[in-house]
C-alpha cells in the first residue's frame, strides 16, 4: 500500500472534492495532501476527509511552492499545470504524475519535458471524464474486424454543478483553438463554420445539435482502432435522467460503424452517470491512480508516457465505473 501521501493539486475544487471523496472511500488508509490556493478551504476539506493535510500551492513556483523536504507518492493535477511545475516536481521525486487539465494544442511542453526527463510514469488524462468516453468507445469497437467511423457525443446537463475552474478550462481551450480536431478519411482536419455542428441522439432518443470539441479521445481512438473517421461532439441540455424526474446526469453516446464477421455493422453504446460530470471524472481519476500506484495489488507501470486506455482494458474500467454508479448500455 502507498505510504507517501498523494498530492491532489486543486483538490478543494469541484472535481477535486469528488475525486478525494472517491479515493478516501476506496482507500481509507491512504494519506492525502489537499493542495489549493485557499488554505482555509483546503483545511476544512482535509478535516472532513481524514488522514489528510491541507497545503498551500502556487502553480507558478518550483515544487508548487511546497517545502523541499515534503515527500509525495504521486502528483495529481486537477487544475492546469501551465508552467509544468507540477510535472517537474513529480519527476524530481520520481513519482507518478497525472494531469486532466491540458488541451490537445497545449501538450507539446509535456511531451518535450517527458522526453528529456523520463523518470516516472506520466499520464495525460485530459480525455472526456478522464477516460470514461475512450473506454466506452474502445469497448464498442472491440468486436469489429475493421472500424470505419467512431462518433462520440457527450451531454452535460444544463444544471450540472460544473465548477468554475472547469468552465475556465473550456473557455481557454476554445479561445486557443477555435477550430475542432477530427479525423476524416484518415486525415486530421480542423472543423470550422457549419462543419462544427452535428446532430446527436441522446440516451432517450432526442436529436440535439452538438458542437465538435478537440478531445484527447479522438487521437487515442485513432491510435487504438485505426478508424479513419472520428469526431467528438458536445451538447449542453437537460439530461435524459432529469427529464424523467431524476438527477442532472452526464451522458456519453458512442456510434461505431465498420465490418463485423464480414458484414457492415453498426453499434451504439451509452453511459449515464447521474452524479454529474465532476463525480464521473473523479471516479475515473481514482481508477488511474489505482493502476499507477498498484493499490489493488497489481504491478505499477514503469516510467513511461501513458493515456488512460494504456493503464486499463475497457472491460475492467467500465466494470469499475458501473460499480461506482454508472449505467452502461
Amino acid at each position: 500500500m502507498q505510504t507517501a501521501p498523494v498530492l491532489f493539486a486543486g483538490g478543494s475544487g469541484s472535481v477535486g472534492r469528488q475525486t478525494i471523496a472517491r479515493f478516501r472511500t476506496q482507500y481509507p488508509d491512504a494519506p492525502v495532501l489537499i493542495g489549493g490556493r485557499n488554505l482555509k478551504t483546503a483545511g476544512e476539506l482535509a478535516e472532513s476527509t481524514g488522514l489528510a493535510r491541507a497545503v498551500a500551492i502556487d502553480l507558478d513556483q518550483p515544487r508548487l511552492g511546497l517545502d523541499r523536504d515534503m515527500a509525495v507518492g504521486a502528483v495529481v493535477m486537477l487544475v492546469p499545470d501551465p508552467a509544468l511545475n507540477g510535472l517537474r516536481f513529480a519527476q524530481d521525486c520520481g513519482v507518478p504524475y497525472t494531469s486532466i487539465g491540458s488541451g490537445l494544442i497545449e501538450v507539446a511542453s509535456e511531451l518535450a519535458l517527458f522526453a528529456h526527463r523520463p523518470r516516472a510514469p506520466v499520464v495525460l488524462a485530459s480525455h472526456w471524464m478522464a477516460g470514461a468516453a475512450v473506454h466506452l468507445a474502445a469497448k464498442a469497437a472491440q468486436g469489429f474486424d475493421q472500424v470505419r467511423s467512431i462518433a462520440l457525443g457527450a451531454l452535460v446537463d444544463d444544471q450540472d454543478s460544473v465548477g468554475p475552474t472547469a468552465l475556465e478550462d473550456m473557455e481557454r481551450l476554445h479561445e486557443a483553438a477555435p477550430a475542432a480536431l477530427a479525423l476524416e478519411a484518415g486525415k486530421r482536419v480542423w472543423l470550422t463554420g457549419d462543419a462544427v455542428h452535428r446532430e446527436i441522439e441522446t440516451v432517450d432518443g432526442r436529436r440535439l445539435t452538438g458542437s465538435a470539441f478537440s478531445s484527447f479521445d479522438v487521437v487515442s481512438l485513432q491510435a487504438r482502432t485505426g478508424a479513419p473517421n472520428i469526431r467528438f461532439d458536445l451538447v449542453t441540455a437537460e439530461s435524459s435522467s432529469r427529464r424523467c424526474g431524476g438527477k442532472a446526469a452526464t451522458e456519453i453516446m458512442v456510434e461505431v460503424e465498420g465490418d463485423m464477421a464480414g458484414r457492415a455493422s453498426h453499434l451504439r453504446s451509452t453511459l449515464v452517470f447521474d452524479e454529474g460530470t465532476a463525480a464521473l471524472t473523479g471516479a475515473s481519476v481514482v481508477l488511474l491512480l489505482d493502476a499507477l500506484l498498484g493499490l489493488s495489488g497489481q504491478v505499477p507501470p514503469p516510467p513511461g508516457l501513458y493515456m488512460p486506455e494504456l493503464l486499463w482494458e475497457p472491460e475492467g474500467f467500465l466494470k469499475a465505473l458501473v460499480e461506482a454508479g454508472a449505467v452502461v448500455q
